[in-house]
């Protein structure tokens, strides 16, 4: 079980590692910061807590509800 524990782990970093090579690659191509949702602006608040992030706050709370109304 120990070493499930730490597959599970390497696997959300690798996954976290995979979300900011993505938005390093968006500030080269000069597009960091914006939404690939909805094409607008990201709020820096977000963009703060979590600069590897590919959505508004508002496209993301969008998405998940979609996919909470896509389980039942």
């Amino acid at each position: 079980s120990e070493q499930a524990y730490f597959l599970r782990i390497a696997d959300k970093e690798k996954k976290l590692l995979s979300q900011i090579d993505h938005a390093l690659a968006k500030f080269e191509r000069g597009t960091f910061g914006i939404c690939e949702g909805t094409g607008e602006q990201i709020g820096l608040k977000r963009l703060i807590l979590r600069p590897w992030t590919r959505y508004s706050f508002e496209y993301k709370e969008q998405l998940e509800r979609e996919k909470k109304g896509g389980r039942r």
